[in-house]
């Protein structure tokens, strides 16, 4: 029984080496604050998406409130 479960985990573990993509580009290394699209895409956007939440969290508060 050990070795079969030595062996499937052998063949388990390459599968998943073979899912491995390749191609993909390294680190890009730090954000840069001076880049107009990195503060953009890292700081803007999450902060919009965080205050749509909150807002539509609220409202449905709202509207759950006024249905009783």
């Amino acid at each position: 029984m050990k070795k079969v479960i030595t062996i499937l985990s052998i063949l388990f573990a390459t599968l998943l080496f073979a899912q491995r993509p390749s191609g993909i580009p390294g680190d890009t290394g730090t954000i840069s604050l001076s880049s107009k699209s990195d503060v953009i895409i890292y700081i803007i956007i999450p902060i919009v998406i965080i205050v749509l939440y909150l807002v539509w969290k609220r409202t449905k508060k709202n509207d759950n409130s006024s249905e009783n």
